[in-house]
């Protein structure tokens, strides 16, 4: 492929937004499929980045370094999903602690693999989560991304999706499957087919196609 990914490896962490939630393909697989790359998915369903005890998928941390040291030619992960419930609705810990458990995943991640492109993948509006706890883990995660020198594929900011409004969320996410594939009227967490191809994947595509011209 003219884009240059066709071939090359890419590891996916984080929580169900990238492990696909009760269904095993998400936005990392279609991802992966439509650039010809190979993807190994490490993610899991309630993962955070801060610990949380009572969090069901662990750190993210913990996938990373549980990791091959085996470099990938991309690293793609999302983080801060169900740190919004363990912030704000748990208390289990705050932005502070979110931010510097944040820096010890990317170092580790940048340690391990020196050579590979890190990209994070901001997850869309949630309406399911408490709104000034959702943009105050942005705006840390952004800035330690920016001081990382890691990529945003920035699907909050840069498309529509938007689960605080009720046709979208019932549209475009899914909690349960409907004859084996992810259904609608969702909690606004968990992207369906039609809320991964329309939203997710374009912006994640084009920020690793943009990487891959470096």
């Amino acid at each position: 492929m003219a884009n240059g990914l066709s071939g090359k490896r890419v590891y996916a962490f984080g929580d169900s937004i990238v492990y696909g939630h009760v269904y095993p393909r998400s936005f990392a697989d279609l991802v992966a499929e439509q650039e010809g790359m190979t993807l190994t998915k490490f993610a899991r369903n309630g993962a955070t980045i801060g610990a949380d005890p009572h969090a069901s998928g662990g750190q993210i941390l913990a996938q990373v370094e549980e990791t091959a040291d085996v470099a990938p030619d991309f690293v793609i992960f999302d983080g801060g999903t169900n740190d919004a419930q363990s912030i704000f609705r748990d208390r289990a810990y705050d932005v502070g602690v979110y931010a510097a458990e944040l820096e010890r995943t990317l170092n580790t991640m940048k340690r391990k693999w020196p050579t590979a492109g890190i990209v994070y993948v901001a997850a869309h509006k949630l309406g399911s989560r408490d709104w000034d706890t959702q943009v105050a883990l942005r705006e840390v995660t952004l800035r330690a991304c920016q001081k990382e020198g890691v990529a945003v594929a920035d699907v909050f900011q840069d498309t529509t999706f938007d689960t605080r409004d009720d046709a979208q969320r019932a549209t475009y996410t899914f909690d349960d499957l409907v004859n084996g594939l992810p259904g609608t009227d969702g909690s606004g967490t968990h992207p369906n087919m039609a809320g991964i191809t329309t939203f997710y994947v374009p912006v994640v595509s084009a920020m690793l196609r943009q990487m891959s011209t470096r």
